[in-house]
């Protein structure tokens, strides 16, 4: 692969050992018993795959691992996505290669408001994006009954640097800073004695001077339960980046329909 996917790389780690590190200081903080706390972990594994005048295949990974006690509550996700075309000449070419690790840390995880911070890295061929980091602090409103039925919005402010793709030689005209306003609404519902579990999740992140250079993401899924631990979901997906034609990508919307195998443990 080429070398900008794996200087990403170092700061996966970085960000996980500091979710890390948080976590384990929150639960050193933390007064309530240890049955007050709980861990879930969520691992996604999926793909598509296409036939006719150009072949297209893709396999996507998701992981989520998420800590709660009375006082605060973490969330990591990794996302990986990787996608091949081939035309009627048997030409194969790379079309999707894209990673996100996306982390927050809400405190007073029991109250319906509540402030959070977050951090995200992520880089995406198909958006001629080599590397963005996103920083940010906010209020999250969140109504709940229990982990897999409630409804979440909040709004936040967040630093942006960005890194494109170059086809020549790297300059300061490849490197963007702004600062974004964020919101986003996420609804979980589970139904019929939780067989059927739903999924809603869309931001919105504009720039604060410039509306018209915003980011709208989108991911909603339905997960049929079918043991304890596994289930099969299927979702779409959907990313509109207003910036992505000035940085040389064909479109500025990339949208996927997926089917997957889920664990939750």
């Amino acid at each position: 692969m080429p070398d900008h996917f794996f200087r990403g790389l170092p700061l996966l780690g970085s960000i996980l050992l500091l979710a890390s590190a948080g976590a384990a200081a929150a639960q050193e903080a933390a007064t309530g018993e240890a049955g007050d706390r709980s861990w879930e972990i969520e691992v996604e594994v999926g793909g598509t795959l296409f036939f006719g005048n150009r072949d297209q295949s893709i396999v996507a990974t998701r992981t989520e691992i998420s800590w709660a006690d009375a006082k605060v509550e973490s969330t990591v996700g990794l996302r990986f996505t990787y996608g091949e075309s081939t035309d009627g000449e048997g030409v194969t070419e790379v079309n999707r290669r894209s990673w996100l690790v996306d982390s927050a840390l809400d405190f007073r995880p029991g109250g319906l408001w509540r402030p959070f911070v977050t951090g995200r890295a992520e880089s995406a061929l198909e958006r001629r994006i080599d590397r963005r980091y996103q920083g940010g602090v906010g209020v999250k409103y969140d109504n709940r009954i229990d982990r897999d039925n409630r409804t979440e919005f909040s709004l936040g402010v967040l630093a942006e640097r960005t890194y494109r793709i170059s086809t020549s030689t790297p300059s300061s005209d490849d490197r963007g800073d702004v600062g974004r306003l964020s919101s986003e609404l996420r609804i979980r519902r589970t139904l019929i004695s939780n067989r059927i579990g739903i999924d809603l999740q869309n931001a919105y992140r504009p720039v604060f001077d410039a509306l018209g250079n915003f980011v709208v993401t989108s991911r909603n899924a339905l997960t049929l339960e079918l043991t304890e631990v596994f289930g099969l979901r299927f979702s779409h997906q959907s990313n509109y980046d207003s910036g992505a034609k000035d940085r040389g990508a064909g479109t500025n919307h990339d949208g996927e329909l997926q089917i997957s195998v889920v664990a939750r443990f």
